[in-house]
């Protein structure tokens, strides 16, 4: 594994002792509710502040309906009913949940209001969460206890975590600790680091005091550089070679060169002999001074080559200590405890050079349901309490007399509070619980906490404020985030940048106390000893199911890595299974279920304050635990604070919490159990889940990460806004599927959506994805890429665009589109290869124009990568590059660097592109590809997608189909200049890898008409493809691709052309299916889901769709040649007068009806909608005697409707109507059955007949004209000019048909038959 080096020397990239890295998977991190796991952490996120905001967007409800957000109904849906589906297992039920906007509402059963008298509340309880120890001095003060000796005592040190990161998120250090942190073991429960500190932060106590807090400025990646990782070890390993006692050494105290990358750590010390090394207390007191003394006196000997960046001479090792989530008990109520904890803290470390002490003090907060109270007796209180008060206020209480204040209001019969000597309230009555009740779940209103953090406490007990009390430290603008938790929106845990103002007056005194006094000292004010940087409230179920984000089980994404393993490669196989093994044996959310049902499952509120102690300006004496932390730990049980909080809290039964997890997120989890019960089967078969399905588990597993942690960087905002989940979480909480998404029962595919409907991010149709992360992780950055790059061109060959490449047949046309994807994948990695490189060199201030020059290309860069067409000419794109590649301005007359002086051409360039990315024999990546771009794995996909449409029968003709289709996507692209490696060194050692500095140019322009004339369908390769597909009977084939003189050869497979698909339309219609009119979308899906090629009418459909899709967009009518109403006099009349129309366009020019692909699945699907008695459209229309709204709308938009199927021959016209429509069977009337099975016994015959059968078609359809001209520009055979008559059909049929069939009569002549 390589280091992560932030430093821009050219120097660094190289391995650290490669082989000698601790496993990251022991790193641990702070409970932080802000906090996401980097495998579902979301590439575009949501704002946490955007669901505060939502919290006041809810609606209550809506009359109207419709396909968009606003106006889907919004119905009220309480907490009981997913209750009731949880127990039941209704997962169709709960599915269906997931389709409604709906409100929660929490019956009165499950909560209780927070000042319920039947409650009995408890703060007793406290623990520490968190603690950074900072010293202020080189050395290693921070790691060294109280004491003189200790035989137990012991740190290990381990210097293979050179890749560990800095993870506390609040604490002071008083540095920026970016590229300053180097972790090097632990001991005493802590983990030990050394920062590398600035000397003027270690000598300037005032610089170290104004860095910013780890939770106000957002630092950079905390590692290390390797060069500064290997001068730190190296000094390290100069110290304990200096102990006698331990048996280190060290051959060069600096290396054995001044070029790092010759030499090892290894090879000059024996530091690395053992994984890790134990010191003793005696050890690390020699270790620490030995640091201290001879830091400085190792920095100036140093070699002037470690000195060049200036970090080793500014820059001096301090120690920091940094424990967290051990949930450590402190502050014991137990009175005998005290003196125990007060010696542990003091014992615990030696504080006199400690700079800074920041901490996590925490209350867990619970609460029962009584079964009764007891009073306690007057005397028993006045025993315990020398001074009893009627107010926990210093300033105006008063002494009370017990036997003047009944326990309890006589009124109200509420409890008269009394306070001790320090304002605590004293119980007058203890309440009995049964053996068997638990605590309540307590959470946070979140609707009405930020009036509480908002609240100024003006007084404290001497009627005033000392001047620390309101400081900006503890009054700032308070920043709360909220977390939602369970989908309920309103309710959850909260995190706050302040601490509750009601503390002010207690911090005062802690401060008044402890803080030196200024006349002492006589160095002028110094920084608040004492004062708080943050808060959060969150229950303590979250603490124990999820220690730290990266363990919560429901948040690891592990369903999707399961499902995107299907597509890996070599060593991700192996991953694959164990993921797939993993889940085997239980799926993330059962492995929660799981952990929640032991009865003593932790639900009380824990309440969480980050203090920070500046060590300079306390007391000697007070350093230590007792002084500093106990008394902070107790304030939450306090009058002042408890009562004002009690408002603002959410209590649920220990019947309902934390069961309103399971409860609220079954339709989440019921539906990923449905979809890894489908494909696990199939993935063990070796099938693949489409991206579709990966990407909406992807999302379902995001939005139940949220439901149990609120936060919203687990939101993939580009594909769960689109798909309403976004609007439906932050509005109502719980999530809403758009209508594109469909579920379905078993044993179908739980959940699907059309490609047509996949939310894209440009008009190139690249796919929103939401598992990027989780794969990358898992898998690797190879394999997701490939992943993305077979889901982009999935979504872009089933939505071609009309208007694209109209010039090449469809075939080809689908290769482009192909080539287009990778080839923008391979610019993408151009332009991250060169702005590295400029970058970098820009860098270097000694540039060779100097730092002007060093601005222009830095310009020049920023305006070539955001450039349209970087590869070439247009919008100044080489000029611009010229500019930031060349070192030197006064090289840009020649242009792009060549040192190779290698020219190639396009066709150069698509060969190198298929030869190095072809599935077998592969040449060796090398330049102009990019070995770690992520362009390589794309092209290999690419490669194996585009050699579906090659030609199959010729190896020679499908390599020349792909490099002509790299070679019209790169023109499409401009791609004229590319990436070329360096000229050969002076030994002769050839360079592969593609550089910023080495181009070459791709010559002159390609015959680009040449390339068309190849791709016709009249060419030799596509002919022997079609031949090839007409014998294999299993092929796919596309219905717009092949010839109608070819038509018979495919028509009656048992594989339908690829335009019969329901991805063939574009679906704009998102009415629910379960209102009164079905949808669109529902009504085709039935058409195509009984579809049934060999049902004579089903047959007749498909041809006539197919024809329909040649003759677009002729297929309506002029006005002008409609026949008068006296000419029609009956309907056999009015039929052959539609029939008889000429075809023509629209003259309004309507959109839309230029896809052929369109009408081959529409048409058939009206036929058979209309035809079939058990259809949605006619279910619909028997009931309310017309087709829905947005059926015609979608169709009469086409042409497409009651009138052109009596053009077609397939409905007989009735009455005047139905040149509009007309009422449905009213003014039109179907074919009986016996009409039908004639017909098809006619389209039997014409496709027999391989010759003119195809011509006969047309005619059947069209009439004459209109099929002699179809021919013509079809290669059709048509009976040309041997047509004598078109005369009535005078096969006798029943009086219901009145059909006007045509016959074709030939006349006999020399003439043969053509190919117009």
């Amino acid at each position: 594994m390589s280091h992560h080096s932030n430093d821009s020397s050219g120097e660094d990239e190289f391995d650290i002792d490669e082989g000698f890295l601790s496993n990251l998977d022991e790193e641990t991190s702070p409970f932080n509710l802000d906090e996401a796991p980097s495998g579902i952490e979301s590439e575009d996120p949501l704002q946490q502040r955007e669901v505060f905001d939502g919290i006041f967007l809810a609606r209550e409800g809506q009359d109207n309906d419709g396909p968009t957000w606003e106006q889907t109904p919004i119905c009220n849906m309480p907490l009981s009913a997913f209750e009731r589906a949880f127990r039941r297992k209704d997962k169709a039920g709960a599915a269906s949940f997931l389709l409604r906007r709906t409100n929660l509402r929490i019956d009165p059963q499950f909560t209780y209001a927070p000042d319920d008298g039947r409650l009995l509340w408890d703060a007793s309880k406290h623990f520490l969460d968190f603690i950074l120890v900072v010293s202020g001095a080189i050395g290693l003060d921070a790691f060294l206890p109280n004491t003189i000796s200790d035989h137990t005592f012991t740190v290990t040190l381990d210097f293979r975590l050179q890749t560990r990161q800095f993870r506390p998120k609040f604490g002071k250090l008083g540095f920026d600790p970016t590229g300053s942190m180097m972790a090097i073991g632990n001991g005493g429960a802590c983990e030990l680091w050394l920062g590398f500190c600035p000397l003027t932060n270690i000598e300037d106590v005032s610089a170290a005091d104004e860095a910013p807090l780890l939770n106000e400025k957002k630092h950079g990646d905390t590692r290390l550089s390797a060069r500064h990782f290997r001068m730190a070890t190296m000094f390290i390993a100069y110290a304990l070679a200096k102990i006698p006692t331990l048996s280190f050494h060290l051959m060069h105290t600096y290396g054995t060169d001044e070029d790092f990358s010759l030499w090892k750590i290894k090879d000059v010390t024996n530091l690395y002999a053992t994984p890790t090394i134990t010191l003793r207390l005696d050890d690390l007191k020699s270790l620490h001074r030995i640091m201290a003394i001879e830091w400085n006196l190792w920095v100036q000997e140093a070699p002037l080559s470690w000195k060049v960046d200036g970090w080793l001479q500014l820059h001096a090792p301090i120690s920091v200590a940094c424990r967290y989530g051990q949930n450590q008990p402190i502050a014991s109520s137990n009175p005998g405890a005290h003196h125990v904890e007060e010696r542990n803290w003091q014992a615990e470390r030696e504080y006199s050079n400690i700079r800074y002490l920041s901490m996590a003090i925490a209350t867990d907060l619970t609460c029962k349901p009584v079964r009764s109270w007891h009073e306690v007796s007057n005397e028993e209180i006045l025993e315990a309490h020398n001074a009893i008060y009627d107010s926990p206020d210093p300033s105006f209480r008063q002494p009370v007399n017990l036997d003047d204040v009944p326990a309890r209001d006589p009124q109200t019969q509420k409890e008269n509070n009394i306070y001790d000597e320090e304002g605590r309230r004293i119980p007058r009555f203890h309440g009995i619980c049964s053996n068997n009740t638990k605590p309540c779940g307590v959470l946070i209103n979140l609707e009405t906490i930020t009036e509480l953090f908002s609240t100024f406490i003006p007084t404290d007990e001497d009627g005033a404020l000392d001047p620390n009390v309101i400081s900006d430290e503890d009054i700032r603008a308070p920043m709360v985030n909220v977390y939602p938790q369970a989908f309920l929106r309103k309710y959850g845990h909260i995190q706050c940048n302040t601490i509750l103002p009601h503390f002010a007056p207690f911090l005062s005194n802690i401060r008044n106390t402890i803080s030196h006094d200024f006349d002492d000292l006589h160095t002028g004010p110094l920084p608040p000893a004492l004062f708080a940087s943050g808060s959060q409230f969150y229950n303590e179920i979250s603490h124990r199911i999820r220690p730290s984000a990266d363990l919560h089980d429901v948040q690891q994404g592990r369903i999707t890595s399961a499902l995107s393993g299907a597509y890996a490669h070599g060593h991700g196989q192996s991953t694959h299974r164990a993921v797939m093994r993993e889940c085997r044996i239980n799926l993330p959310h059962q492995r929660y279920d799981n952990k929640i049902k032991v009865n003593d499952v932790p639900r009380a509120l824990r309440l969480e304050n980050i203090y920070i102690f500046q060590l300079d300006s306390l007391k000697r004496h007070k350093r230590n635990g007792a002084d500093m932390v106990v008394p902070l730990a107790s304030y939450w049980s306090h009058p002042t604070i408890f009562q004002a909080l009690r408002p603002h809290l959410f209590i649920l039964t220990s019947d309902a919490f934390p069961q309103i997890y399971q409860w609220t997120t079954y339709p989440i989890t019921s539906l990923l159990e449905r979809i890894w019960d489908h494909f696990r089967p199939l993935m063990d078969k070796g099938d693949k889940p489409t991206p579709e399905v990966i990407e909406l588990c992807s999302v379902l597993e995001r939005a139940l990460a949220y439901a149990h942690t609120g936060n919203a960087k687990v939101i993939a905002t580009s594909l769960m806004r689109p798909l309403w989940l976004v609007h439906s979480l932050l509005e109502h909480g719980l999530p809403t599927f758009s209508p594109s998404v469909r579920f379905a029962p078993a044993p179908t595919i739980p959940v699907a959506i059309s490609p047509a409907d996949w939310p894209t991010l440009t008009n190139m149709k690249i796919p929103a994805i939401a598992s990027k992360r989780s794969q990358i992780l898992t898998y690797g950055n190879d394999h997701f890429e490939a992943y993305k790059a077979a889901f982009h061109i999935r979504l872009s060959v089933n939505q071609l665009s009309s208007n694209t490449f109209l010039a090449y047949p469809s075939a080809f046309r689908h290769a482009i589109i192909i080539a287009l994807v990778a080839l923008q994948a391979y610019i993408a990695d151009v332009k991250t290869l060169v702005t590295k490189a400029v970058t970098a060199a820009c860098s270097n201030v000694e540039a060779e124009d100097g730092e002007l020059h060093a601005r222009e290309r830095r310009k020049a860069l920023r305006k070539w990568s955001t450039s349209t067409h970087p590869l070439g000419y247009a919008e100044k794109g080489y000029e611009l590059l010229v500019s930031c590649v060349c070192s030197k301005s006064t090289d840009h007359h020649e242009g792009l660097p060549n040192p190779t002086n290698t020219k190639l051409s396009i066709h150069d360039f698509a060969r190198l592109i298929c030869n190095m990315s072809r599935e077998t024999n592969p040449t060796s990546i090398a330049a102009p590809l990019i070995s770690n771009g992520c362009s390589t794995p794309v092209f290999r996909v690419a490669l194996i997608n585009m050699r579906k449409y090659a030609p199959p029968n010729s190896p020679a003709h499908a390599d020349k189909f792909l490099h002509d289709a790299f070679v019209v996507a790169a023109n499409h692209l401009h791609i004229n200049n590319i990436p070329w490696h360096r000229a050969a060194g002076p030994r002769g050692r050839r360079f592969r890898k593609p550089v910023f500095d080495s181009w070459v140019n791709l010559g002159k322009a390609v015959d680009l008409q040449a390339i068309k004339r190849n791709h016709t369908q009249g060419n030799a390769a596509a002919e022997a493809s079609e031949r090839a597909q007409a014998a294999d009977s299993r092929a796919a084939w596309s219905a717009d691709s092949i010839t109608l003189q070819s038509l018979p050869d495919y028509i009656l497979r048992s594989r339908l052309p690829d335009e019969f698909s329901i991805d063939s339309i574009d679906l704009v219609d998102t009415a629910s299916s379960d209102g009164p009119e079905p949808s669109s979308r529902k009504i085709y899906e039935w058409v195509f889901s009984h579809f049934d090629i060999n049902k004579p009418l089903h047959q007749i459909a498909l041809v006539a769709g197919i024809y329909i899709s040649r003759i677009i967009p002729d297929i309506f009518w002029d006005n002008t040649d409609k026949p008068r109403p006296h000419a029609v006099a009956d309907t056999i009349t009015l039929t052959r007068a539609i029939r008889a129309l000429p075809w023509k366009p629209n003259a309004s020019s309507r959109k839309g009806c230029k896809l052929p692909q369109q009408f081959i699945a529409m048409v058939p699907a009206y036929i058979l909608a209309v035809y079939d008695d058990k259809s949605p459209l006619r279910i619909h229309s028997d009931k309310r005697k017309n087709f829905p709204k947005p059926w015609n709308a979608k169709n009469s938009a086409k042409g497409i409707g009651p009138l052109l199927l009596v053009r077609l021959g397939l409905l007989r016209a009735v009455a005047g109507r139905v040149w509009k429509g007309g009422p449905p069977f009213e003014d039109w009337k179907l074919l009986s059955t016996e009409a039908i099975t004639a017909k098809h016994q006619e389209i039997t015959a014409c496709l027999a007949d391989r010759q003119y059968g195809p011509f006969r078609l047309a005619v059947m359809f069209f009439g004459v004209d209109k099929a002699v001209s179809l021919g013509r520009t079809s290669q059709t055979y048509t009976i040309n000019p041997a047509i004598a008559s078109i005369k009535p059909n005078k096969r006798m049929l029943k009086d219901d048909s009145e059909s006007d069939e045509v016959e074709i009569v030939e006349v006999k002549t020399l003439k043969r038959a053509r190919l117009t």
